[in-house]
């Protein structure tokens, strides 16, 4: 071994850090937040409030990679009904959850001559990649520095906890881009790469669990520990391709080569390489919403830099052509069967190619109305509505643009048009409400309630405008001909009563 590899202390063939037995994985027990083995989140997620982490992308791939494991260890789940009677038993099966995990312990490994959890033993040391490409939010290569100013050339050593959870998000969310290593230019997205990820949630980890564990049959599936040990010549020059399909394979998908290099009491640099390439499957992710777009091509639907996820809500319900994801489906039916409301959590990451711009959380009620059709058809009327008085604000805000600034040229117009609070003011002011028409889908009166908001948030944004704009003449005229144009357009929408 030659190089910076060299240097590492990472030649050493030893077995390290068990991620059934070592703490690793935040959680909220007790009211305090500790780290806790991947079998002791397991066995005592009644016990733990919920995984507790301030990455949305962490929270996602930690969710899929306890579900992978439910899904093999435990009798597999046909409907509602097995679920709610999995939830009246207030704990899962410790037996069955113990003699699967001693079953495959020796792929828990984080370092392991042979088979280190989730990685590829073999892969070359020389030109080792920093840790922190493992993840979006962190600097590196030519990705931009989200939430830290780390560089390539001084990477900080973490513990083997964070490395392993790190690990886990790259393989779930590591956007197509350049690689070129072991003969392969680049690689393609990993399963979340793009697509908003729905987690049902419930008053504990193992609620939250129940509700995404949708009816599974296992035939030609098995999870990357069931697997034989991927080696270097499997991924050189794209030599493995394998449809993306599967739940627990999936859920566990080889999307890049990771070798994690260790330094004895920490990790610093990695091997990299290309992963296993996914072939085009008839695979529905069950935490991921589809839509069809114009052309009649299905695709996930996906969280916006620009905009709350909320307003894309209608996109996946079947009148749109769209369909909702299957942990949806499932918990809207679990709480039916038992009575109880549950929360959503929206959550991903936002990118341009192989650029990651935001990684997003967002969190709202799951009212059992939200799949019914007359909740559907609600839901569908009050997101129109409030595209439409959006699009009227938009038509002012272009007159009082033109009303100050005179003939001047559509870029400048534009311009002043998205410095005005009119429209950020107004999307704020729903941003906020929206949860709560959510909550109250099934109550009656819920669709006036919510009109009579985008009255007052409407208007609440155009005084904030008011007093944005100045108090030359010019701009008194401007700002009275565009009140006269609101009050207008929200008579004639009222009017319609769309």
């Amino acid at each position: 071994m030659t190089g910076l590899g060299a240097s590492l202390g990472s030649g050493e063939s030893v077995e390290r850090f068990n991620l059934l037995e070592e703490p690793w994985i935040p959680v909220l027990w007790g009211g305090q937040v500790r780290e806790v083995s991947l079998r002791q989140a397991l066995l005592e997620a009644h016990a733990i409030a919920r995984i507790e982490t301030a990455s949305p992308l962490e929270e996602a791939a930690l969710h899929r990679l306890l579900l992978a494991v439910l899904h093999r260890a435990l009798p597999p789940v046909r409907d509602e009904q097995d679920a709610a009677d999995l939830l009246d038993g207030g704990s899962f099966d410790r037996g069955a959850l113990e003699s699967y995990l001693d079953r495959h312990f020796h792929r828990f490994w984080l370092f392991h001559p042979d088979a280190p959890f989730l990685q590829i033993a073999d892969l070359p040391e020389e030109k080792p990649v920093p840790w922190t490409k493992l993840r979006p939010e962190l600097a590196s290569g030519n990705n931009p520095t989200l939430f830290d100013h780390t560089t390539d050339e001084n990477p900080p050593k973490i513990p083997y906890a964070e490395a392993a959870r790190a690990l886990v998000v790259h393989l779930s969310f590591a956007p197509g881009g350049l690689i070129k290593r072991l003969g392969v230019t680049s690689g393609k997205d990993a399963p979340l790469a793009r697509p908003a990820v729905f987690l049902p949630t419930g008053e504990s980890l193992f609620e939250t669990l129940v509700l995404n564990l949708v009816p599974y049959e296992g035939r030609d599936d098995a999870p990357l520990w069931e697997a034989p040990p991927l080696r270097r010549k499997d991924v050189e020059n794209a030599a493995t391709k394998r449809p993306l399909s599967g739940l627990t394979r999936v859920y566990t998908w080889p999307s890049r080569g990771v070798r994690l290099l260790d330094e004895g009491d920490g990790v610093r640099y990695m091997g990299y390489g290309p992963g296993v390439e996914p072939l085009s499957a008839l695979f529905r992710d069950p935490m991921v919403a589809y839509r069809k777009d114009a052309k009649g091509n299905i695709l996930p639907l996906r969280l916006s830099e620009k905009r709350s996820f909320w307003r894309d809500f209608g996109a996946m319900l079947p009148d749109a052509g769209g369909t909702p994801p299957g942990v949806l489906h499932h918990a809207g039916a679990v709480g039916c069967e038992v009575g109880r409301a549950y929360r959503l959590r929206v959550l991903g990451q936002v990118s341009d190619q192989d650029k990651v711009l935001d990684v997003r959380r967002e969190v709202y009620p799951l009212p059992s109305a939200l799949l019914l059709p007359q909740g559907a058809l609600a839901l569908q009327a009050a997101l129109g509505k409030s595209e439409r008085v959006g699009e009227a604000l938009r038509s002012v805000a272009w007159k009082v643009a033109r009303g100050v600034l005179g003939g001047k040229d559509t870029k400048e117009l534009e311009a002043f048009v998205c410095s005005l609070p009119l429209l950020r003011s107004y999307w704020a002011s729903l941003d906020l409400a929206f949860p709560e028409f959510l909550e109250a889908l099934d109550q009656p009166g819920a669709l006036d309630a919510w009109r009579q908001r985008l009255r007052q948030a409407a208007w609440r944004a155009w005084e904030e405008t008011r007093l944005f704009v100045g108090t030359e003449g010019r701009h008194l005229a401007a700002l009275a001909e565009g009140e006269r144009a609101l009050t207008l357009a929200l008579r004639e929408l009222e009017e319609v009563n769309v």
